[in-house]
């Protein structure tokens, strides 16, 4: 790995959504950094769409690679270790195909990595990622210009990363939390990639159900004392699309039943207790459930 071709690696996974993406590259595609500095690893979870096509359109514009795995159902972790292991970058970024990010944001990892020698695991900031139609940012979005998106929503100040109740509580120090891998989402995040093959890739046992192959990656960087940090320059936009919340309760609590038996935890127990109901606030309420405090209050009224 002291030979990597690239400075960060960028690894988007998708399943037939080729205009989203198409969004998403085109927000890559207008980053600040020098092209040569990145790739980007698009793992295709089995598309019977044109994403390849479409691809291809960006290969004059940035590094791209592209991979390709059988369509045998939902299968994020694998996807994502599947460009893991192509990936020629010191540092691996994950996005997922319909979040669109600013023109400064791989630079703003690449920084903060660099501030904290490449030891940490970044959050970065995702404004609108509940959104199910434009109408939940209550103004115009043009998912062609990522930098005049996230101007709007910043200026009218009224849509957040829906994490923003906890990162406004502790003065963004998630570091500091005894639970910061339920705030580990790998929709936009970035890790180095040797830190990855020494705790340990995404759970593949994860697949075929939605949910909790993040948190799970998360706990073993916490337990491993890696920190888990909040970059809030880093930002992205998750463009708006339909979900049904009964369906990620139905297989994220499955997956928690065994997130749970892998690591029968006081914490994790405590984690799937509230899984449905943490859920339903990120979809209904845009915010998440305080596990941190959540934990604090249960050892106490345990006598820990």
């Amino acid at each position: 790995m002291s030979n990597d071709k690239f400075l960060i690696s960028v690894i988007v996974p998708t399943y037939n959504r080729c205009q989203y993406l198409a969004y998403t590259l085109k927000s890559l595609a207008s980053q600040g950094i020098d092209k040569s500095n990145f790739e980007v690893v698009i793992v295709d979870d089995g598309s019977s769409d044109s994403t390849f096509e479409m691809i291809k359109t960006f290969e004059k514009t940035i590094n791209v690679k592209y991979v390709y795995q059988a369509d045998e159902g939902f299968r994020s972790g694998s996807a994502r270790n599947l460009g893991i292991r192509v990936a020629e970058g010191t540092i691996c970024l994950f996005l997922d195909s319909g979040i669109i990010i600013k023109s400064d944001c791989l630079k703003q990892h690449l920084d903060f990595h660099q501030e904290n020698n490449n030891e940490v695991a970044i959050i970065g900031y995702v404004y609108g990622y509940s959104a199910k139609s434009e109408a939940d940012f209550m103004i115009p979005i043009d998912p062609n210009d990522a930098d005049g998106s996230i101007a709007k929503l910043v200026e009218m100040g009224k849509v957040w990363d829906i994490r923003e109740n906890i990162y406004r509580k502790y003065n963004d120090k998630i570091e500091n939390l005894t639970v910061p891998w339920t705030l580990f989402w790998s929709g936009h995040l970035s890790i180095r990639r040797k830190i990855l093959f020494d705790v340990g890739f995404f759970d593949e046992n994860y697949d075929g159900n939605w949910g909790c192959e993040d948190n799970d990656l998360g706990y073993r960087l916490h337990k491993a004392e890696r920190e888990i940090v909040l970059c809030r320059k880093a930002v992205a936009l998750h463009l708006p699309h339909e979900l049904d919340l009964n369906v990620r309760i139905q297989e994220g609590s499955e997956n928690c039943k065994y997130f749970n038996k892998k690591f029968p935890t006081p914490e994790i127990q405590l984690f799937c207790d509230y899984y449905a109901k943490e859920l339903s606030a990120q979809c209904i309420n845009n915010e998440v459930i305080d596990f941190h405090e959540l934990l604090i209050s249960r050892r106490g009224q345990a006598g820990d």
